[in-house]
């Protein structure tokens, strides 16, 4: 469990900034997927502009702390179970047994770059075997009406090799660029269901 928190805090942090550069109007959704000889490690970002995050909240500055940090704990319960609740995974056809959770991250559930952030990654119950063609999917329906843009990252690792992704398909070189850039964001919901094919 250690090495996993450590590599999803390496997915989360590995540009300068976990937030995208477009306006406080519009949410993101992000999936990162590594896959190495260890297995499948997904993760699920979710950003919510904090002038919705407020509004959703309903704090109010006549609250008192405890009742201030109980509804942001509710509202931050609710992200994550939103996410977890609206995506798929599923390797060669079939769902993978196991469930979605909120990762421990400074980050996670924290207002960051104008956004507050929500990460989930997936508990196996049992790991899929992989083999030659295999073909993972994740499918993430998360705030299907929200204004949205996406992005996502596939990283396949020896033995593996990646015969054809998503995220390359959509954004090209782009998808490896820092998550400030622009380019590395787009509104194809295309990126809503991440597929991606692997070789030995």
């Amino acid at each position: 469990m250690k090495k996993l928190l450590i590599l999803l805090a390496f997915l989360c942090c590995s540009s300068t900034s976990l937030a995208h550069p477009f306006s406080q109007e519009e949410y993101s959704l992000r999936t990162a997927i590594t896959i190495s000889e260890k297995g499948i490690v997904p993760l699920v970002v979710l950003e919510v502009p904090i002038p919705i995050a407020l509004r959703e909240i309903g704090a109010t500055t006549d609250d008192p702390r405890e009742v201030k940090k109980r509804k942001i704990n509710a509202y931050n319960q609710k992200q994550w179970n939103t996410l977890a609740d609206n995506l798929t995974f599923t390797v060669d056809g079939k769902e993978v047994q196991g469930q979605w959770l909120e990762i421990n991250h400074p980050a996670n559930g924290k207002a960051a770059e104008g956004f507050f952030i929500y990460m989930v990654s997936f508990q196996f119950k049992n790991k899929p075997e992989l083999k030659d063609g295999s073909r993972i999917i994740i499918d993430n329906q998360a705030y299907p009406d929200s204004k949205m843009v996406y992005s996502g990252s596939v990283t396949v690792k020896s033995p593996w090799n990646l015969v054809s992704s998503t995220t390359q398909q959509v954004l090209g070189e782009n998808e490896q660029a820092d998550l400030s850039d622009p380019e590395r964001w787009s509104t194809n919901a295309a990126l809503r269901t991440i597929e991606v094919t692997l070789a030995q």
